[in-house]
């Protein structure tokens, strides 16, 4: 092993993070010889704790990767490839958060632990449903072939499913049902669906993609309440995407009557958010009375008016809001 002098000399451990950073296999590989480097763990970003697996793996510069696996053999290789910083976060999930495909397959294939957990209980499979795009696809379909557990959850009880609901990539979301059709039933901890999230985030085409999928029961997973009362119909108010709500109601039949926990309709809830054109298309079909009253009495009119929504006022009044 390389003198504790060297270990802690920040400017080797700097200029050796760098290099691998940059992918400068031949700057690394000259600071090994230099400085005798055989354990290139102990070299660590000061914040973060990542060493310069998490980086390359980050940045995905394959060719470090490959270098800092194959060419330190005083370091075992399942301590290697599943070496974590101060968020207790592995390689691997940096490759699946960053859809770098080929680190991914290749740390896989070097004996990475694929449900390794990191800070808030998040899977590589989690992270790499946060994003979208053919790479992150890929990577998604590799951890699925490598065994990766659909069925844990994060601290928050978010599964892979419900994450990959808020990114929004239909072709994702097709691959985990299609591997776990039960995950559409999936609640996190405040009870909410996948229908919850993807309404939220105004994801049309995951709407419906949900909606038809045989493992779900329409009617329940279209008008489940999560633990605040909220219905998905109420989170696609809250986004404020007519054209998402007009779907939910004309083709899906979701129900408007729905109210939350302090008795809220849709309608108070495009008051809240001073969403002039729900309001109206909610008024203008009959949808919701203009003076319903929510616990304590309280009217979309009222809401409205606490918030200083003068066009939305104005709408109310229009349609006799008292």
């Amino acid at each position: 092993m390389m003198l504790r002098s060297q270990t802690e000399d920040p400017n080797v451990s700097r200029d050796f993070l760098r290099a691998c950073h940059n992918g400068d296999v031949d700057k690394v590989e000259t600071l090994v010889e230099k400085h005798g480097i055989r354990d290139w763990s102990v070299f660590r970003h000061t914040a973060s704790g990542d060493t310069a697996l998490h980086v390359a793996a980050r940045e995905g510069n394959m060719n470090i990767v490959r270098y800092l696996c194959e060419c330190f053999n005083d370091l075992p290789m399942r301590f290697k490839v599943n070496v974590f910083n101060k968020d207790i976060k592995k390689p691997l999930h940096e490759a699946a958060q960053f859809a770098r495909e080929d680190i991914l397959k290749y740390l896989l294939s070097k004996g990475a632990s694929v449900d390794v957990i990191k800070r808030g209980d998040w899977t590589p499979l989690m992270l790499a449903c946060t994003k979208s795009g053919l790479a992150a696809r890929h990577c998604i379909r590799a951890l699925l072939a490598a065994n990766a557990n659909a069925r844990l959850r994060n601290k928050d009880g978010w599964t892979p499913l419900l994450i990959a609901c808020r990114t929004g990539d239909e072709l994702v979301i097709e691959t985990l049902l299609k591997h776990l059709p039960e995950s559409i039933n999936d609640r996190s901890n405040n009870g909410r669906t996948a229908l919850h999230i993807a309404a939220f985030h105004g994801h049309v085409g995951v709407i419906s993609l949900l909606y038809t999928s045989s493992e779900c029961t329409n009617a329940n997973l279209l008008n489940a309440q999560d633990s605040s009362g909220s219905s998905p119909l109420h989170e696609a108010v809250k986004h404020g995407n007519l054209v998402t709500v007009k779907m939910m109601i004309r083709l899906l039949g979701a129900d408007v009557n729905l109210v939350d926990n302090v008795g809220q309709t849709i309608l108070h809830v495009a008051a809240l958010t001073g969403n002039v054109e729900i309001v109206e298309y909610i008024l203008e079909n009959n949808l919701i009375d203009v003076n319903y009253e929510a616990s304590f009495g309280i009217t979309p009119l009222i809401i409205a008016q606490r918030h200083n929504h003068s066009d939305v006022i104005k709408i109310l009044v229009k349609y006799g809001a008292k």
